[in-house]
């Protein structure tokens, strides 16, 4: 594994392990697991539509759509992170 897929995997699991804090302490974690899901998947496809204006566009496929379901909008920005740091090389 290259270090910018070992950068991804990390802020990944950062964000999962942050959003399931979350949850449980808000003794609501179906009802936060469904609005969070909803607004990162949500989130995604907005990064999609204003993709022409950033020149960062992260695809819309069943990994990015489980883990912006998964990790909500922190892990979508987590995405587009290390999207835009890769362009960057």
């Amino acid at each position: 594994m290259g270090s910018q897929t070992t950068f991804i995997i990390i802020c990944l699991i950062i964000s999962a392990v942050i959003t399931v804090v979350v949850f449980v302490k808000s003794r609501h974690f179906f009802r936060c697991l469904f609005l969070s899901s909803l607004s990162g998947i949500g989130s995604l496809f907005t990064v999609n539509i204003l993709s022409q204006m950033t020149g960062v566009a992260l695809g819309i496929n069943g990994i990015t759509l489980s883990v912006s379901a998964l990790g909500g909008i922190p892990s979508v920005i987590a995405m587009l992170a290390a999207r835009y740091f890769m362009l960057a090389r």
